[in-house]
């Protein structure tokens, strides 16, 4: 049966896989799938200690989530878990790749993370010749060597956008040939650009869902990354609005 935050969340029109989809630049993130009941999972996973549990969360709930947040008391966070199907750049997939938060270890061999992803693989199916299109480009940053200056554009546009259209052609075109000279699939895709979209499933922890929210949602991230930041940020904020707000400490 369905929960009343389920409810809230999915909308007449979508498909009954997705609760929300949310655009980002040239793709999207749906929310596919989530464990728990947002705010009041957290609360419960923590007063379990003292063998209590709520139903409806109160003040004084606000007030722990706030004061599990403030003293990095993490593990009430975890008990909350999200799954994402996400279209974006590749460029972007590789940044997101590098955040492993709140990882456990067992006593084995077998590890235990708090984000995990599957993506689509080039060795099994033949990539669509679908490429993240810059609407602008952005000029370098002059004292912050990885950034560039958010909301400005560089003289040339034309010139550069054609030089990267021409590129994403020809890569293209050249792994279509490669394909067709009996090249196996997984060594044709070493052709492609990072600007081709990838679709991949994120699951992930509420507490590495915002962990990468309030790392990426900087004014020093990627815009491309930023905006995919925003647009988990606003998959969440409904389900878990207290908790988010406080790991956040917007509170």
């Amino acid at each position: 049966m369905e929960t009343q935050v389920e409810r809230n969340l999915k909308p007449k029109s979508a498909p009954k896989s997705v609760y929300r989809r949310v655009a980002s630049d040239d793709g999207y993130v749906e929310l596919i799938d989530f464990m728990g009941k947002g705010d009041l999972s957290v609360v419960n996973a923590a007063r379990v200690s003292f063998g209590k549990q709520k139903q409806k969360l109160d003040k004084n709930d606000h007030k722990l989530i706030q004061y599990l947040a403030r003293h990095k008391h993490m593990s009430p966070f975890r008990h909350v878990q999200f799954s994402f199907r996400i279209h974006t750049s590749e460029v972007v997939c590789r940044q997101l790749y590098k955040h492993q938060v709140g990882c456990a270890f067992t006593s084995g061999e077998f590890r235990e993370a708090a984000t995990i992803w599957n993506e689509i693989s080039g060795r099994y199916v033949q990539f669509e010749p679908a490429f993240h299109l810059v609407a602008n480009f952005r000029p370098q940053h002059e004292s912050n060597r990885q950034a560039s200056k958010h909301g400005e554009k560089i003289t040339l546009q034309e010139e550069a956008q054609e030089i990267y259209q021409r590129s994403i052609l020809d890569s293209y075109s050249n792994y279509k040939k490669l394909l067709e000279l009996g090249v196996c699939r997984e060594q044709a895709r070493m052709v492609l650009p990072v600007s081709f979209m990838n679709t991949l499933i994120w699951t992930a922890s509420l507490e590495a869902v915002v962990n990468f929210i309030k790392l990426r949602d900087h004014a020093n991230a990627q815009q491309e990354i930023r905006n995919l930041a925003l647009a988990i940020k606003e998959l969440v904020l409904p389900i878990c609005p207290v908790s988010v707000s406080a790991l956040l400490e917007e509170g």
